[in-house]
């Protein structure tokens, strides 16, 4: 009778996402013109950096001085501002864990974030033990005298030895001229390492992403 009830509990549990392979590319957004929006933000070009086909775009509102553009990547859906720092990182979290855009700045990117706006993600915090950012994690980095509004970034590198030293290399817009900032993690704590970025409070994290756990069989 035992067994049979198992059996029949499980039956009705949903089946379990599928894995994310992280290494794949996504696809282009749906709501861009050309590379980077170019069709609709002329002069938008993409800086360099990139991970997961995800693009770093320009020109910066902050040190070119560019315009901002609001977007919705689908109707109904909160607008960001092209190229600032949120939109990024709201960007690669609906392509590829198809979380919807909410009202965040840069610093409210991982406090802000709930499960009702989907992807299934977890929230990290920094400095814990044996979990330092991995390829695809969004981070936040609290606000500083040059920026009330924070900033935030997605992880594309994670260099972090068992000692929890290393570097995080993460793809940043509205910032580096290139699209790119490599972050040093001491003890498993990560930090930007400059005067402009804040401290990083932690990370959004995709299960999906994590390899599956191995089971043993006693001889």
């Amino acid at each position: 009778m035992v067994a049979a009830l198992a059996i029949a509990l499980t039956a009705c549990l949903p089946p379990a996402p599928p894995p994310i392979d992280n290494s794949q590319p996504l696809p282009a957004p749906s709501w861009w013109s050309g590379a980077c929006d170019s069709g609709n933000y002329a002069g938008g070009k993409a800086l360099g950096a990139e991970y997961r086909n995800v693009q770093v775009c320009g020109p910066r509102p902050g040190a070119d001085g560019a315009p901002n553009r609001l977007v919705n990547f689908f109707p109904g859906a909160w607008g960001e501002l092209e190229w600032q720092c949120v939109e990024l990182s709201m960007r690669f979290m609906y392509l590829a864990y198809d979380v919807h855009p909410y009202g965040a700045n840069g610093k409210d990117v991982y406090d802000n974030y709930s499960t009702a706006y989907g992807g299934g993600l977890v929230k990290i915090a920094n400095g814990t033990v044996g979990t330092p950012p991995k390829p695809g994690d969004v981070l936040s980095f609290g606000p500083t005298v040059y920026s009330a509004f924070g900033h935030t970034g997605v992880v594309a590198q994670s260099t972090v030895d068992a000692s929890g030293n290393g570097t995080v290399k993460i793809l940043s817009q509205n910032d580096t001229a290139d699209g790119w900032r490599t972050l040093t993690v001491t003890n498993w704590n990560v930090s930007a390492g400059v005067p402009g970025l804040g401290a990083i409070p932690g990370w959004l994290h995709s299960p999906q992403t994590d390899p599956p756990a191995t089971t043993t069989t006693a001889p």
